[in-house]
Order: structure tokens, then sequence, then C-alpha cells
């Protein structure tokens, strides 16, 4: 990989590239408000969120770059079974393609998952494909730490410490090569976040 698809993949994958990723928690807001997660349980929760979750997106990253995104993103919403968690990651993929097609000119289509028009970008743009996915894993994970820094007492160094840590659970995620995700905790959280009285996040 060239240094300009270096350079393009580290903006494509900053956690802040502004598609609306930081109103969305998919399913932690509730967790945290219920008492089921909190900085010291933190570094497991997201441990075994890349071994289910996360390795399945990792999975539909490396599919798109073989094509049929609309099919590909038709199993993926078969798979969300938390319709709050499956819009969000709808909408993070929508605004995500429309950011993409605008500044370098590419053709992805729209109403994708995040992760599927994240890898078709990726390879439309000539990135290679081991790096992209472990780019979308990383940035996946600091995002959700970030929105755990606004639900609980975690400092910056705490969630640095995090992510740093969980490099090598993000390497191994980022080889799964069968789906097998079951992941009942967040999925149950995402459709209990619209019940919450209070609420910082869309999902």
């Amino acid at each position: 990989m060239n240094n300009t698809s270096l350079l393009r993949l580290l903006q494509l994958a900053d956690s802040a590239i502004p598609i609306g990723a930081a109103a969305h928690s998919f399913g932690l807001e509730t967790l945290v408000s219920e008492g089921l997660l909190d900085p010291s349980n933190l570094e497991d929760y997201l441990t075994a969120w890349l071994e289910e979750a996360a390795a399945m997106e990792a999975i539909f990253v490396r599919k798109s770059y073989a094509g049929n995104p609309r099919e590909l993103s038709e199993e993926l919403s078969a798979r969300k079974l938390a319709s709050e968690s499956r819009e969000a990651s709808l909408k993070l993929g929508r605004r995500f393609a429309q950011l993409v097609n605008s500044i370098a000119d590419t053709q992805i289509e729209p109403d994708l998952h995040y992760s599927i028009a994240f890898g078709s970008a990726a390879a439309a743009l000539g990135i290679d494909e081991d790096a992209a996915v472990l780019a979308y894993l990383q940035q996946s994970v600091a995002g959700l730490v970030s929105a755990c820094q606004r639900l609980m007492p975690l400092g910056q160094v705490a969630a640095a410490r995090v992510v740093w840590n969980l490099k090598p659970a993000i390497e191994q995620a980022s080889a799964t090569k069968e789906i097998s995700c079951f992941t009942p905790l967040p999925e149950i959280a995402s459709m209990r976040h619209p019940s919450l009285e209070t609420r910082l996040f869309i999902s």
C-alpha cells in the first residue's frame, strides 16, 4: 500500500469523521444506565464484543471487496436483531458513502451498512484489504470508548489504555473467517434504549 492510500485510510478510519457516529452508543448507554457496565469491566466487555459482533463486521468489510454490496447489506440486516443498532449502522453507512463519494469522486452505493460501505470505499480507492479491516475495527473500538467517556467516569488516560490493550483482540477479530455471532446483551440493551428516561445517544 502506497503512502497516498495509507493517508486516505487514516482519514476514512478517523473515529471523528463527520458522519454522526458520536451520536450512537449501540446499547452502551442502556448497559451503563442499568449498572451492567462501568470502567472496571469495560475492557472485558469490549474484548467479548470484538470476538463476536466486531468479528462479524470484519467479515463483511472483507466480503465487500468482492462486490455485491446490496446483497451483503441485506444479509447483515438480517443478522442485526435490534432495529436500533441496525438502523444506526445503515444511517452511518449512508452518510459515509455520501461523504466519500463527494470527496473522492467514487460511486459507493447508498443505503449500505457502515462496514460494507467502508469496505466498498477501501476497495474502490485501492486500499489494502487487511489494513482496511484493521482500521475499521480500530475506529469502531475508539468510537465506543469515546461514548463511554461521556457515560461513565472514564478519564483520557484510562480510555487510551483500554484501546491500547485491545490491539491483540482487534487483530484476532480481523482474521475471523466464519460468522459466529451471539450477542444477546448488547442487542437487548439496544432494544431497551428507547425506554430510558434520559438519553444522550440515539442508539
